[in-house]
């Protein structure tokens, strides 16, 4: 629409020009906008996309289609169409006759309808007709109406002149911004013609929403950057509990037709499994990638880990390990699926601890055995004790069945064969439910740690900012809760962060070398005490020994002699500037000086490997013990094991690749059974205090190996909720041919008596960082020296 008088293109609801202030008139029947103008004369060209409107009488969907029959079911929500004749609803399309019931603009006959703004007439009632005209009539207003037809058409003539008189009066930038403007409506009506009115207004509205959302997102709390990685950071720790949630037994599946032919496909199992150690065609499960998330069991609330298994050749996925935390036990189910994705078999038992083990046929537990989403076996094993349910006689012959323990399904009563059949569908979901959430859920890992004061007090309210390594980033902050624990969600992708902390009067202090990557769920930092700003300097002690010989003269381990250290500020701070260094004496200490505040201490001794050890200068604490790890040759992995006073004896437990079908002893270095045929060995057990404890594999093999520090002392008194073992200030380093590879700390603050620390899988190492407070069945664990 245009002004008649200087041209100017004009918005629809205009009613003056906003150029040349001349009023817009709007003759009856001429085009009308969607906003509640008049709407176009029957078969007058005018509707909103400029096509001819539909005949008189003809209901017309908004594309200009003819629309359904009279009372024939077609409008989008598949209710009976409008009656022909009756007024359109605010889309401009003829209305629902008055009390057709099931329309969205459904309104009594004679009502005003709220969303439209007109009153609909009395209703046209099917077989009642209207009053013929005679044919004199019908003639005058042939007349009639072929007049008004030529008087339009004279106005739209002189109309059209004056337009384009006043087009080509304009010149320049004018002819150009309405040339703009042309093509703007036109993209609108193009748009608007494909997508229709309605869904115009809801895509319209939902980006008004994601306008919102985008200004919500700037006010973030703990947003410190605008980049993409602390968006999300900042997302994940805004929505409390971040964690994903699965419904594991949903009915979204549903089990194959049953085959009384069927029999399960052993080979995967058999492939994966380390089922005979000396044969090297199993025992592939070892050589796959691992990654690990966490989700929240929806039904149950409990923290559910998993493990993902994925062939590195491949990608495939073929095996998923669940554990769910159920009070103070575990349920912990092993899936196996083949390379498209299709359940093989599913191994359910319950534990006190993730001890590892496969499915070896005198663990208890129950087995469900599939083939084609056909459960052809179910096995349940209880105190050592087979009972095999089968489906037909090809899968009571496979597998080491002993005749009595076979029950045939048709030989079950009804409630039994009901069971069985519930079972078979609970569990194909199970194993369907796990395998698409887990492998679509984002992973995520935690970052967590505590801040005290000198003295050792929590500080509630300390700033941590996370950094990142990369780029020196600023990505988010977080306080301290009253605790002084400060707890921090991002991606579990390949990341390296430092985090600064900072307290009101205090010593700031710099946390480095924190790697994030799929294997991490937890990742657990030293304590960072906040030491009040002061000029005076601390006077340190600091004793190196030897982790792995003791002293000749039965005083202990070996003392480091004239070893060099190399002191830095900060936690974790390995490489550097140095602030101080000095040499150690003949018995193998240090003494200095230093200012308030956190630092990280690097013995350096030829034949050792690099260590580093992390403490305060604060007032009342100045002695620091750190051992050191001979050197290492190819193939070789030492674990040494350091803490504090209390409790006096922490022990470690590591298990190794070897057969489990003859017993846990028999692949477990403790100290019940301190040494093996291939020479894993526990060098060193201390019984009183600081530790080290520690043990080496001589030859690292292709399996899996897992680390464990059980707090002895609380374990042989039956005290297993005991908080020692996480305010003991427990480090284990794990040390390789390359050095000091990997270091773990003890969670604080978490009551329990067995710290599950790492494994090693194929040569690398998995952080583990679970927690136990159950030791009923497991003696090892309390069992007297």
């Amino acid at each position: 629409m245009f002004c008649k008088k200087c041209g100017k293109k004009l918005e629809d609801h205009a009613r003056v020009c906003s150029q040349c202030g001349t009023p817009v008139e709007m003759p009856p029947g001429a085009p009308g906008n969607r906003n509640g103008q008049p709407g176009p004369a029957p078969g007058a060209p005018g509707n909103r996309n400029g096509q001819p409107g539909p005949a008189p009488g003809a209901p017309g969907n908004r594309n200009g289609q003819p629309g359904p029959a009279p009372g024939a079911p077609g409008n989008r929500n598949g209710q009976p169409g409008p009656v022909p004749g009756v007024p359109g609803n605010r889309n401009g399309q003829p209305g629902p006759a008055p009390e057709m019931s099931g329309n969205l603009n459904s309104y009594p006959g004679g009502q005003a309808d709220p969303m439209a703004g007109n009153f609909a007439p009395p209703p046209f009632q099917p077989g009642q007709m209207p009053d013929m005209e005679d044919d004199s009539n019908s003639k005058s207003s042939k007349v009639i109406v072929g007049i008004l037809i030529a008087a339009i058409a004279a106005v739209l003539a002189v109309g059209a002149a004056f337009f384009l008189w006043t087009r080509l009066s304009n010149s320049g930038n004018s002819a150009a911004e309405e040339t703009r403007e042309l093509e703007e409506t036109e993209e609108t009506l193009e748009t608007e013609e494909e997508s229709g009115g309605t869904e115009t207004q809801a895509t319209l509205s939902e980006e008004s929403v994601g306008e919102g959302e985008s200004q919500g997102e700037e006010n973030l709390p703990g947003l410190l950057s605008d980049s993409e990685l602390a968006r999300t950071i900042a997302a994940y720790n805004a929505e409390g509990d971040s964690t994903a949630s699965i419904q594991v037994f949903a009915e979204n599946f549903t089990p194959g037709t049953r085959n009384t032919s069927y029999a399960w496909d052993k080979n995967l199992f058999y492939t994966l499994e380390d089922i005979s150690p000396t044969n090297a065609s199993d025992g592939l499960i070892n050589g796959y990638n691992i990654a690990r998330k966490m989700l929240r069991n929806a039904d149950t609330g409990n923290v559910m880990e998993y493990e993902i298994y994925s062939n590195p050749a491949t990608g495939k996925v073929n095996k998923i390990v669940s554990i769910e935390y159920i009070n103070d036990y575990l349920e912990i189910t092993d899936y196996y699926y083949d390379d498209y994705g299709k359940v093989s078999f599913i191994f359910v038992r319950n534990d006190i601890n993730y001890i590892p083990s496969y499915a070896v046929p005198t663990k208890d537990g129950q087995r469900f055995y599939y083939n084609s989403d056909c459960m052809v076996k179910w096995r349940v094993v209880s105190n050592g004790v087979q009972s095999n349910y089968v489906i037909g006689p090809e899968s009571a012959r496979q597998g080491d069945n002993p005749p009595s323990s076979i029950i045939q399904y048709s030989s079950l009563d009804a409630n039994a064969q009901t069971t069985y059949d519930i079972t078979e569908k609970r569990m194909i979901n199970a194993a369907y439910n796990t395998y698409q959430t887990v492998l679509t859920a984002e992973g995520i890992s935690e970052i967590t740690g505590y801040v005290y004061d000198q003295q050792g007090n929590p500080i509630p309210g300390a700033r941590t900012v996370l950094i990142s390594e990369v780029n020196n980033e600023e990505l988010f902050e977080a306080n301290t809760d009253a605790s002084g624990m400060y707890r921090i969600v991002v991606p579990s992708e390949d990341g390296r962060y430092r985090l600064g902390v900072t307290s009101e009067g205090c010593v700031p202090a710099t946390v480095y070398g924190i790697e994030i990557n799929g294997q991490v769920l937890s990742d657990y930092q030293d304590a960072v005490y906040m030491v009040a700003r002061s000029d005076q300097n601390f006077p340190i002690s600091v004793q190196m020994f030897d982790a792995l010989n003791f002293a000749q003269d039965g005083s202990g381990m070996q003392r480091l002699s004239n070893a060099a250290i190399y002191i830095r500020d900060g936690v974790n701070h390995r490489e550097g500037g140095v602030v101080a260094q000095a040499t150690a004496d003949e018995i193998g200490e240090v003494r200095m000086e230093l200012p308030p505040g956190m630092y990280t201490a690097e013995v350096v001794k030829q034949g050792y490997d690099n260590t580093y050890y992390n403490f305060a200068a604060r007032p009342g604490i100045d002695v620091v013990r750190i051992n050191a790890s001979p050197r290492l040759a190819e193939g070789e992995v030492r674990i040494v094991l350091t803490w504090g006073e209390t409790p006096w004896d922490l022990d470690s437990h590591l298990f190794t690749p070897y057969d489990s079908a003859f017993g846990d002893n028999t692949y477990h270095i403790w100290y019940g059974n301190k040494t093996d045929a291939v020479g894993n060995n526990l060098d060193v057990d201390d019984t009183d205090s600081y530790g080290p404890e520690t043990m080496t594999i001589p030859v690292l093999r292709n399996g899996l190996y897992k680390y464990y520090v059980a707090d002895f002392t609380n374990c042989i008194r039956d005290n297993p909720t005991s908080y020692d073992l996480s305010y003991s200030g427990a480090m284990v380093n794990v040390y390789t041919s390359n050095g000091l590879t990997a270091t773990f700390t003890v969670p604080v603050n978490t009551p329990g008596v067995i710290w599950e620390v790492f494994e090693i899988r194929n040569g690398s190492i998995v952080p583990i960082q679970r927690y136990y407070s159950n030791i009923s069945d497991k003696s090892w664990w309390h069992n007297d020296k």
